[in-house]
């Protein structure tokens, strides 16, 4: 029987504006200086190359002829093949194996095995060694999302932002890839408050199993609408996939939940473009008030800092269209900053001038923390190509970084991108040109010191709506 236990305290909930000019306090310095959120709170993390093997776990799809086909993507950036297995767990149907092979210095893509046809399912990969990273993609009328699987399963989930309002369509995955059951709490904040649906109290998922839980069967027409997942025993892996807008204005977006809520933040890539929009939530699920400030890069110049106050366990949105030195129709880098201890969770909502190109709409997680080693994929199918790759140093001091590709000398330096100097704030925007290996080859980025990095893909409405996760490694 679900039991209906509620998490303790009680949750408010401020969805709007709440800025403040401040330049001063809750330098990036000092939380970039915590690398280890790029791996803790996301759940990522690319084992070594030397590893004897590797795990990850992919949910938030279906089977082929469901609302959501997906497809996995294997990026393999070692001078090695490596060998594994895909056991696929369909939604109230027996588990099914079948092998895998990622040859060296390649990417592929690996569909679900045929008894997993037109129900969600997940899936477990289990590699003979490390230095390869899987992600998944998901599809439908309305275009394609992206999103990392994990790498770790975890007793707590966070997701900033979501919608079941306007026919929008809001599912929960929770996957238990272990041999041990988990009880599972979820809880909403929304702009009526807390909602902790009994229907979503004591939920039960065996081991090697998932549960999809439609949340706006019981969060009803909520426009915003964060997520906390809790395991009250064993541990799970959870995504949220929403479905927004319809044919032509619409998108689907699949979001790896954050295990734990962290104080940095980067969104490396953003461009508000006439007739689109773009908006970042902030989500604090602490019971202290968060001070958040919001570093602005620009490739040319410099803005100025804005502070959030984001209230105990509330969420708050920045629309940068109402943020007069965030420019219109260039890109910019923010890096959201949690002073004294108080960790949040942040994504961003984009969409692109309707009638533009599938996907008009798109949902993505931030950047937690950063990384000094990246694996970089190609275009992922059905995507065709690598539209840009930016970086942001997330340190006063000026960073380094280069970008490395697998040769019969070992890793080189990618021709034509030599070692980059970074100023602290300022985005590195690169578009590869015919014939560059950015984007149909894997690759490493190596930095001098932690940055954060997104790769956009091509075809979308526009640049940030789909993004190709780049993944740190350990």
């Amino acid at each position: 029987m679900r039991r209906a236990v509620l998490i303790l305290g009680v949750l408010a909930v401020l969805v709007g504006l709440g800025v403040a000019s401040d330049s001063g306090g809750g330098g990036v310095a000092s939380a970039a200086s915590k690398p280890d959120e790029a791996f803790t709170a996301s759940g990522l993390g690319v084992t070594p190359s030397g590893a004897e093997s590797s795990a990850w776990f992919c949910a938030g799809g279906t089977g082929a002829g469901g609302d959501a086909p997906s497809t996995m993507i294997f990026t393999n950036a070692t001078p090695r093949p490596v060998t594994g297995t895909v056991t696929t767990v369909p939604l109230g149907a027996a588990a099914s194996s079948t092998p895998v092979l990622v040859p060296a210095d390649t990417q592929e893509a690996v569909g679900p095995t045929p008894v997993a046809t037109g129900v969600p399912l997940a899936s477990t990969v289990v590699l003979s060694g490390g230095g390869v990273g899987v992600s998944q993609v998901v599809t439908s009328p309305l275009g394609v999302s992206s999103a990392p699987c994990a790498s770790s399963t975890a007793g707590s989930w966070y997701f900033a932002d979501g919608s079941t309002a306007g026919g929008d369509t809001l599912s929960l995955t929770l996957f238990n890839p272990t041999d041990t059951d988990a009880v599972v709490n979820v809880t909403f904040v929304s702009s009526g408050g807390v909602l902790a649906p009994p229907a979503y109290q004591g939920i039960e998922v065996p081991g090697n199993s998932l549960a999809v839980e439609n949340v706006g069967l019981h969060v009803r027409n909520q426009a915003h609408v964060a997520t906390a997942v809790v395991a009250l025993s064993g541990a799970v892996v959870a995504t949220e996939t929403e479905v927004a807008g319809t044919a032509g204005d619409g998108g689907t977006s699949v979001v790896l939940g954050a295990q734990s809520p962290a104080s940095t933040w980067t969104f490396a890539q953003n461009t508000d473009v006439a007739g689109g929009t773009i908006a970042f939530h902030v989500f604090n699920p602490s019971a202290r008030l968060a001070r958040v400030t919001v570093w602005i890069g620009l490739e040319q110049g410099v803005a100025e800092p804005l502070v959030l106050r984001v209230a105990a366990q509330s969420i708050v949105a920045l629309d940068p269209a109402r943020v007069p030195r965030i420019p219109g129709g260039v890109p910019f880098s923010v890096t959201f900053v949690s002073a004294g201890g108080v960790g949040i969770v942040v994504d961003r909502q984009m969409s692109s001038p309707a009638g533009t190109g599938p996907p008009e709409r798109g949902r993505v997680q931030a950047v937690p923390g950063g990384a000094d080693r990246w694996l970089l994929p190609t275009g992922d199918p059905p995507s065709t190509a690598v539209e840009s790759l930016s970086v942001v140093n997330l340190n006063q001091a000026p960073a380094i970084v280069t970008l490395l590709m697998s040769s019969p000398r070992g890793l080189v330096t990618v021709p034509g991108f030599r070692h980059r100097r970074l100023r602290f704030g300022s985005p590195l925007i690169v578009t590869p040109t015919p014939g560059s290996p950015i984007g149909s080859v894997p690759l490493e980025l190596v930095a001098s010191a932690p940055v954060a990095v997104e790769v956009d893909g091509l075809p979308t409405g526009s640049a940030g709506v789909a993004v190709i996760p780049a993944l740190p490694l350990r």
